[in-house]
């Protein structure tokens, strides 16, 4: 089978940044290879063909269009950033609001980012948001005790 079939770029064999010509010979060349009506007699090597050349037109369809390359190519990224928890930001500490729980400040998707003072001793940084994927930075200064200043 040709590739990942939820990645066309896969399915066509070329890299993300691949221009339109690379993309469209990719599509003529393993379209050749793989077409249904290549094999006259019907056998199980047919009904693969049959199914690659399927994901390699839906491939196409897609990275052949400059708009539906687009969407596609936001997509994509968007689902590799959420897998990720890709950081949205970095934050001070300044600017969270103090609350019973630690620190807390807004996320874009009305979801909030908490950060506990014993997270802050222990020299965590990185915070999840509570209904979102996205995580933040917080930025803070750590400050030795008067014990530990000598």
């Amino acid at each position: 089978m040709l590739g990942d079939a939820k990645d066309h770029y896969a399915v066509l064999g070329v890299w993300h940044t691949a221009t339109h010509e690379e993309i469209k010979r990719a599509y003529h060349a393993l379209s050749r290879k793989v077409h249904p009506d290549k094999k006259k007699e019907t056998t199980d090597a047919n009904k693969t063909n049959t199914l690659e050349f399927h994901q390699l037109s839906i491939a196409w369809e897609v990275l052949g269009n400059p708009a539906r390359r687009r969407e596609y190519d936001q997509k994509m990224s968007s689902e590799r950033n959420r897998s990720r928890g890709v950081v949205q930001g970095k934050v001070d500490l300044d600017d969270m609001k103090e609350e019973d729980e630690g620190y807390s400040y807004p996320c874009w998707c009305s979801g909030r980012y908490v950060i506990k003072e014993s997270d802050l001793e222990a020299g965590r940084d990185m915070v999840p948001c509570s209904d979102c994927s996205l995580k933040i930075q917080v930025l803070f200064d750590v400050v030795a005790s008067d014990e530990e200043s000598y």
